[in-house]
């Protein structure tokens, strides 16, 4: 489906950003701990689609994509929003607030007052959630005239890695942030423009 240049250039820019995070120093207190790890797991997700689609196992690549997103709401509430309380709740296995509700208390915030989160969630929401939880949608894409089969296009695929890609960036930045490290900030920033050259347009990510 994608090219080998495709696939490499996609495995580069994971690598890319895990040395950018790789050994930064950190505050040690939970809620720092609690974000710092969903952010972890979001550019983990990222990976896994990255080598989900060298070996065309579409399915769980587009099923992966909420996942990432959720991974990275998830560690910027905890990180910016959440009371020393909710997060130990939630470290206890206590379940956040619904994700509507993360994103509004985000949207508060200066960093995120343009409402771009929620318009990601409102324009995909319901697509993700049919990839994750094998919805019609989902089901639609393994028939075909001739049976039950892959029936994905390239240009799908490449929209889930770009969008995987933008969330792994930001995920990383966070990380950055709670690092206070601007310039590391900088180079992540420079590195997703890089990678995409015409990124501006995230709300159609995917």
């Amino acid at each position: 489906m994608l090219t080998t240049n495709e696939i490499s250039r996609a495995t580069n820019y994971v690598e890319e950003l895990r040395i950018f995070t790789h050994g930064l120093k950190i505050p040690s207190d939970d809620k720092i701990r609690a974000a710092a790890s969903c952010f972890a797991i979001a550019q983990d997700h990222h990976q896994a689609i990255v080598r989900l689609i060298e070996y065309q196992l579409f399915a769980s690549v587009f099923s992966l994509v909420r996942i990432e997103f959720e991974a990275y709401i998830r560690g910027e509430w905890l990180s910016q929003c959440a009371s020393d309380k909710l997060v130990i709740a939630f470290l206890k296995g206590i379940e956040p607030p619904r994700i509507d509700c993360m994103i509004e208390q985000l949207e508060k915030l200066e960093p995120f007052n343009e409402n771009i989160l929620s318009q990601i969630k409102q324009k995909n929401w319901r697509s993700m959630c049919a990839f994750t939880h094998t919805g019609g949608l989902h089901v639609l894409l393994w028939n075909t005239e001739d049976g039950i089969e892959p029936n994905y296009i390239k240009e799908d695929v490449i929209k889930m890695l770009n969008f995987a890609e933008i969330i792994a960036s930001l995920a990383a930045l966070a990380v950055a942030g709670l690092a206070g490290n601007k310039k590391l900030a900088v180079r992540i920033l420079k590195a997703l423009k890089r990678q995409h050259t015409v990124c501006e347009n995230t709300v159609n990510a995917c």
